[in-house]
């Protein structure tokens, strides 16, 4: 038997689902503004809705690209439900199992990959703090969010045959500085920079 509050969770978190969330290969995103305004759901209210509901999940920290004359990246938050756990928010959100009989076999996760130089030699990163709809922004936006090759502006989202690996040379946490490996020998110059300081 349902309850009052798993009714009106249901309708919230349903509502959210169809109007604010990317599905993804790792699971589904919603995201919300931080802070939220005062007719929004926040982040918070959402994963208790979802606790309500029994349906595990996680809150993380997530930027968009700015908007008109915005001077930075948009901090938001997005709470995220692991692809294993999605067929329990299935019982509650119906429509979202159409969506996922219709998601590409090798669509892009939450996060995106890139590859860090280390003394002990190349190690693959993963950068979190992009909005789950990071594969869908505009080249612009891509940009502004430093998925570029800072050298000769290849798009580093590109997948299949023409892609190329992402390299951090030079970057800060949290904002790697990437440039494709046709212009940085692989991560080459990266490594040999440690080795010069080693």
């Amino acid at each position: 038997m349902v309850t009052d509050d798993e009714q009106a969770a249901q309708r919230r978190v349903g509502g959210i689902v169809r109007t604010s969330s990317v599905l993804t290969g790792e699971g589904l995103a919603m995201w919300r503004d931080y802070p939220a305004g005062e007719w929004e759901t926040s982040a918070a209210e959402l994963s208790r809705d979802l606790d309500t509901l029994k349906v595990p999940h996680r809150i993380v920290v997530a930027f968009r690209p700015p908007r008109g004359r915005e001077a930075g990246r948009r901090k938001g938050q997005e709470v995220r439900v692991p692809f294993p756990e999605l067929a329990r928010l299935v019982r509650w959100v119906p429509l979202l199992q159409q969506l996922l009989d219709e998601l590409p076999a090798e669509s892009p996760g939450f996060t995106f990959a890139y590859c860090e130089a280390r003394s002990t030699g190349p190690v693959m990163m993963s950068l979190s703090c992009l909005a789950a709809e990071w594969p869908a922004w505009t080249v612009r936006q891509a940009e502004l969010m430093g998925l570029l090759c800072v050298r000769c502006g290849f798009d580093l989202r590109t997948r299949g045959a023409a892609q190329r690996l992402a390299y951090d040379v030079d970057g800060e946490p949290l904002r790697p500085r990437l440039i494709c490996g046709v212009c940085c020998g692989d991560g080459q110059a990266a490594l040999d920079g440690l080795t010069a300081l080693g």
